[in-house]
């Protein structure tokens, strides 16, 4: 699935991948995680495709993201990592949105550092049958099984708090960290005895 960001695509060797996790790292001093959220966002609602945002610390400003954004939108507005990884159970246990959106970008480190990795892994296993991705938008490396892990990196200044979202997007840059072709639980072909 194409996310309407150029260089995440690119990354992503053509855009998300149906029944994938991917790991957008987004470091404090980074400007830019939001909009590319947004671009994300707009490119699916002009596709007339829905999307789910769990928002882990109600930060999202609705009134930048428009009214067709807003339509195909399905916000879950949360004050805690622990109810956003719960909301995010249950989105992908229905399984119907083509992308859920994890934004734990603003959630504290004490906080996530008690996110078990069973529950990653957990998440994964409620992916692979499905044609849903899940984007977890983190403030450092945090999801141990996602199948790309990818840093946003940019050298924006005090500037860009004025500048409009598609001259951040230019300035914005994604550096691959992690790829992973075979999921750690599979053997390949060759392995397996007959």
């Amino acid at each position: 699935m194409r996310t309407g960001v150029e260089a995440l695509d690119k990354a992503l060797d053509g855009g998300l991948a149906p029944g994938g996790m991917v790991e957008l790292v987004c470091p404090e001093k980074i400007v830019g995680g939001s909009s590319v959220m947004l671009a994300m966002l707009r490119h699916l609602a002009g596709a007339g495709r829905w999307s789910a945002l769990i928002d882990g610390r109600d930060t999202f400003d609705p009134q930048h993201a428009g009214a067709a954004v807003l339509a195909h939108l399905l916000w879950i507005r949360c004050r805690k990592a622990e109810e956003a990884l719960r909301a995010a159970d249950l989105l992908l246990r229905d399984g119907n949105l083509p992308l859920v959106f994890l934004d734990l970008r603003d959630n504290s480190a004490a906080e996530l550092r008690k996110t078990p990795s069973t529950t990653w892994y957990r998440f994964q296993r409620m992916l692979e049958p499905t044609a849903l991705a899940l984007l977890v938008l983190t403030p450092r490396a945090l999801v141990p099984c996602a199948q790309a892990r990818l840093q946003l990196s940019s050298s924006l200044g005090i500037e860009a708090l004025d500048a409009e979202p598609a001259e951040l997007l230019r300035a914005v840059r994604v550096e691959a960290l992690q790829r992973r072709s075979l999921r750690a639980w599979e053997e390949p072909a060759y392995a397996q005895a007959g």
